[in-house]
């Protein structure tokens, strides 16, 4: 069988045995058919906010407005529909002195005056005032005290001197969040990178669930722990998230409540990015599309696609990630990878966050939860990629997954490990979807 994957505006060939079971799972079309009036669809939500007033009702004048819109590392089109959240703050009352718009990095690098107005929008940005976030600076950031998990809730001091807070994002599949969007741009969007790190510390903590795509928000501390931060701030809050299709185009937008918006986000993604399974599979074959910004991004694909493996499947991955690495530091290359996975197996899941602190120390927060993950992924499957960006030095020492030389070398090696009947799920578009695997 011979298919192709989305490869920005190209795309790339491969082909598959025959002998392969193979699941060519499609997301449930409910866009109908027809290109999207993106900008009606926002107005509709924000005309209509979920568990909140509209905007252009909230009496506005002389409040301080704080706009947290996601970075670009995220596909959100902020600059298709900026303009009409600026138009309903006017119709409130609000002046746009009072407005500035802030980048939710967390940790990321921070952007440009030209990123930010390819993000908004650049006559969106001649409107009002913007910075980027800054994690590591403690006098930029403001302590509201801590959630009952203990996680410190410090923020951008901005947070505690606005009267009105708007978190403008996106909600797709999240290794560890469940979902994006939501409360996500406030934290660890605009938190201290200390709080971040604490916050993190979860995913290696029992029942040691370092993947938690599509995980409902009731039963992830991951997500109830930064929901419960929104009790501790003072300033009311408003979210517009919007999601998007294969094409990158909004179809659809939800506004309003943090919480109660975001809930009604989710069962629209589940419809729209969650693919039907049937069964556990031998291996998946996962294509980075549209997540493409940098390695830690293109990366998000193959945590979206654990849920459909067997124990011990394996991964063929395809990872545009056109930046690179970008702002991941090139480790130290770790023993080879045979003796790793050894290691790993051996001493089980409770104590790798151990072992990589014996043996990673100095690593940042970021760094540190990366690696984390990496080093569960190793213990528990075989991974094969193609990441044609990155050197060899870079794929020696990031050091977790086996390296192709092109598309068809990688489902080479990965056949190589898998029975000639193998199940193998297909995901294009892995970077947006998340498979829904019915049992039996």
């Amino acid at each position: 069988m011979n298919i192709d994957l989305p490869w920005g505006t190209d795309s790339l060939s491969i082909s598959l045995p025959d002998t392969w079971d193979v699941h060519l799972p499609e997301r449930l079309d409910i866009s109908g058919g027809s290109a999207p009036d993106e900008a009606a669809i926002v107005q509709a939500a924000l005309q209509n906010p979920i568990g909140a007033g509209k905007l252009s009702e909230m009496r506005l004048a002389g409040k301080k407005i704080l706009i947290v819109v996601d970075d670009n590392t995220r596909p959100t089109p902020a600059d298709r529909f900026f303009h009409l959240v600026l138009a309903e703050l006017t119709a409130g009352g609000a002046a746009m002195d009072n407005v500035t718009a802030i980048t939710a990095l967390g940790i990321h690098t921070p952007m440009t005056e030209k990123e930010m107005g390819e993000k908004i929008g650049t006559a969106n940005l001649k409107e009002i005032s913007w910075r980027n976030h800054d994690a590591f600076d403690p006098d930029s950031n403001h302590n509201f005290g801590t959630t009952r998990r203990g996680t410190p809730v410090v923020l951008n001091r901005k947070t505690a001197e606005s009267d009105l807070i708007i978190l403008i994002g996106m909600i797709e599949p999240h290794l560890w969040a469940g979902f994006g969007g939501g409360l996500k741009n406030l934290f660890p969007g605009i938190a201290a990178v200390s709080a971040i790190g604490h916050h993190h510390s979860m995913i290696s903590e029992p029942p040691y669930w370092f993947n938690r795509v599509g995980a409902d928000p009731k039963d992830n501390l991951f997500r109830k722990d930064i929901e419960e931060m929104r009790t501790l701030i003072p300033a009311d809050m408003f979210i517009v998230n919007v999601l998007l299709d294969e094409a990158q185009r909004v179809t659809a937008a939800y506004a309003g409540d943090p919480v109660g918006a975001h809930r009604a986000g989710i069962e629209y993604n589940r419809k729209k990015a969650g693919i039907p399974l049937k069964g556990k599979m031998d291996a998946v074959i996962v294509n980075s599309q549209p997540m493409n910004f940098n390695f830690k991004q293109s990366m998000k694909c193959v945590g979206n696609a654990l849920p459909a493996l067997k124990p011990g499947g394996g991964i063929m991955a395809f990872l545009k990630a056109e930046r690179g690495l970008d702002d991941i530091p090139l480790p130290a290359k770790p023993p080879p990878l045979f003796v790793l996975k050894t290691i790993l197996k051996t001493i089980g899941k409770s104590r790798v966050m151990g072992f990589l602190n014996l043996v990673k120390k100095g690593l940042d927060v970021e760094q540190k939860f990366l690696t984390y993950y990496s080093m569960r992924l190793i213990g528990e499957h075989d991974i094969f990629c193609y990441v044609p960006k990155l050197s060899e030095t870079e794929i020696r020492h990031l050091g977790f997954f086996k390296n192709g030389t092109s598309p068809q070398a990688v489902i080479d090696a990965g056949g190589r490990k898998l029975p000639k009947n193998a199940r193998v799920a297909v995901f294009p578009d892995g970077g947006a979807t998340f498979p829904i695997v019915e049992e039996g």
